[in-house]
């Protein structure tokens, strides 16, 4: 069996690495010591407007990791719970109406003819 942290760290270092191979945030990285600092309290260090909490395990404590998640989000930083398991995807857990804005968002990019 791997170690936890290992898994974790895995995971978070997999995230930070797609953030940057998306062109969202070249400088995204995985947070050295996680939580340890009050003023670093996120799992991934980015620019992107989301406070990003990782959690790389089979037993899904969705309600307790999300309010670990949003309590340590300072706005402007939105919440969000990166999840995934032994041979699962990867999956994010927003707030329902932040994900209606960035699709409202998105549909005036394109209704605009701004290139995504």
């Amino acid at each position: 069996m791997k170690h936890p942290r290992e898994k974790g760290r895995r995971l978070e270092l997999k995230i930070a690495k797609m953030i940057r191979r998306k062109g969202l945030d070249d400088k995204a990285s995985r947070m050295p010591m996680s939580g340890a600092f009050p003023h670093l309290q996120a799992d991934i260090y980015t620019s992107l407007p989301l406070h990003i909490e990782v959690k790389n395990q089979e037993k899904v404590r969705l309600w307790e990791w999300w309010e670990t998640t949003r309590s340590k989000a300072r706005p402007p930083k939105e919440p969000c719970l990166v999840i995934s398991g032994n041979f699962r995807p990867i999956v994010a857990v927003v707030r329902f109406e932040y994900l209606l804005d960035l699709l409202r968002a998105e549909k005036e990019s394109l209704e605009n003819g701004d290139s995504v």
